[in-house]
């Protein structure tokens, strides 16, 4: 029996204690400083406030105050914090991280680096890492479609851990995987935070479709949703190659599968759907917040463009176009038709 430690009780967090739990290890779920009600409806033996759902009861449950409690004996630590979130919460673990444990992160995002390049998870994680812990540190990142709730409920779910050393992927293997929980594996690290980051901005397309739907400017857009999606694969394909990732990783779980679950149902979608209905962003964003809901794409679209700018990555309409109309205001049914078809008597960007 292993001793697993959770940072991060939202939705992935406190989902991840299920197949944990159904393997008989140990699980301790801290809450950061933000999950303060959520630790305290959960202790009370109620459902989770996010997922409605009851935790195993056999997951401890940990308020922010106490993270060297919950890290006491861990065996392997599990980063499921959201991406912006992810280095203040490093900030407070390294101190405490015992040398050689592995770190499991299942955020899906990028971060500005200290020079100010925008960069992968992974890539600010090393930058931060103590002397003391850098000797042999181990890392796995997780990619690819599961929803939490289905998660909690066992229902069938395939998923992708990626990370440099071998040993470190079999042991996180071993520890999660069950006969709900199905864990590829490979050494692709960069190319899988890729697709994890970037299938957060391109769903947001996919509802952008729904909002004009919604407010009657298209009748349907199933054959536009398809176009979008492939030539949000594409795009995807483009980064990945460009940090030297695997065409696979492209073509499988991490990219397809994430943005094919990602686009149908979630919060990127929504944000999507709101903004493509009319609303100014700002009035999205203050609606999503209001409801705690505030989506990972909106900022993966800023951080995305940047990151394809600083590389000078060409070929990507796409991202172009959700910049603009995100972060720009340009008239969304306009941009899709150009990241789609190209701008008249121009091509494609």
């Amino acid at each position: 029996m292993a001793h697993i430690t959770i940072l991060g009780a939202g939705f992935m967090g406190s989902a991840l204690g299920v197949p944990a739990t159904d393997n008989g290890h140990r699980v301790a779920l801290w809450g950061t400083w933000l999950d303060d009600h959520i630790v305290e409806t959960v202790r009370r033996g109620e459902p989770h406030p996010k997922l409605r759902l009851c935790l195993p009861p056999s997951v401890q449950v940990y308020p922010h105050a106490e993270l060297a409690q919950a890290l006491r004996g861990a065996d392997l630590v599990v980063n499921a914090v959201t991406s912006e979130g992810t280095l203040p919460v490093l900030a407070r673990l390294l101190p405490h991280l015992p040398p050689g444990v592995p770190l499991m992160s299942v955020s899906k995002g990028l971060l500005r680096r200290r020079t100010g390049r925008v960069d992968t998870i992974s890539a600010n994680i090393a930058e931060r890492l103590p002397r003391s812990l850098r000797r042999g540190f181990r890392l796995v990142v997780v990619g690819g479609p599961s929803k939490a709730m289905e998660l909690m409920r066992r229902v069938p779910t395939a998923v992708c851990y990626a990370s440099e050393d071998a040993a470190a992927r079999r042991l996180a293997r071993r520890l999660f995987q069950t006969p709900h929980y199905a864990i590829q594996e490979t050494a692709d690290v960069r190319g899988l935070e890729i697709c994890s980051a970037f299938k957060n901005a391109y769903a947001i397309a996919i509802g952008l479709c729904d909002g004009l739907v919604k407010t009657g400017r298209w009748e349907a857009t199933y054959n536009t949703k398809a176009a979008l999606f492939t030539q949000a694969i594409a795009e995807i394909g483009i980064l990945v190659r460009k940090v030297r990732g695997a065409a696979a990783t492209a073509a499988g779980l991490p990219a397809v599968g994430d943005l094919f679950v990602t686009g149908v149902a979630g919060r990127n979608r929504t944000f999507g759907e709101m903004r493509g209905s009319g609303m100014g962003t700002a009035e999205v964003v203050a609606e999503l917040q209001a409801r705690d809901e505030l989506t990972e794409g909106y900022a993966a679209i800023r951080m995305g463009h940047a990151f394809a700018r600083q590389r000078r990555i060409r070929g990507l309409p796409l991202l172009e176009a959700l910049y603009r109309i995100v972060y720009r205001q340009a008239d969304v049914e306009r941009e899709l038709r150009w990241a789609v078809f190209g701008r008249p008597g121009r091509g494609r960007a």
